[in-house]
């Protein structure tokens, strides 16, 4: 009639420390998609998602998925690589010196703890 069942949860942390957060915001590019927690650029004509190329132009992290045609973004913070929305061809540990320029820390979340 029942049965037990095992499951798990994995808590989403995003945020890995008490470094002050700023955030701000701006407009979308034309025709962009933005993720929820995925490294952003300013170019010429907006915000959008960052590439392996445009690296050099980081802003931040996207906060959340926008609505409408801005976009809010942290500035500053500590928070878990393993939480972030990573573009395609661009991994945690190519961010982190972007990143760090901003006053963004990236960490690693240590699973095994307990």
């Amino acid at each position: 009639m029942y049965g037990i069942t095992k499951a798990a949860t994995m808590p989403d942390n995003f945020f890995a420390g008490s470094f002050p957060i700023a955030t701000d915001f701006g407009a979308i590019k034309t025709g962009a998609t933005i993720r929820a927690r995925a490294p952003i650029v300013q170019g010429a004509d907006g915000i959008e998602e960052a590439t392996a190329a445009t690296l050099a132009n980081l802003v931040g992290i996207s906060a959340d998925v926008p609505s409408g045609d801005e976009v809010v973004y942290y500035l500053t913070g500590e928070f878990f690589s393993q939480a972030l929305t990573l573009p395609s061809g661009i991994t945690a540990e190519a961010l982190k010196p972007a990143c760090r320029k901003l006053g963004i820390f990236l960490k690693e979340m240590n699973l095994n703890a307990g």
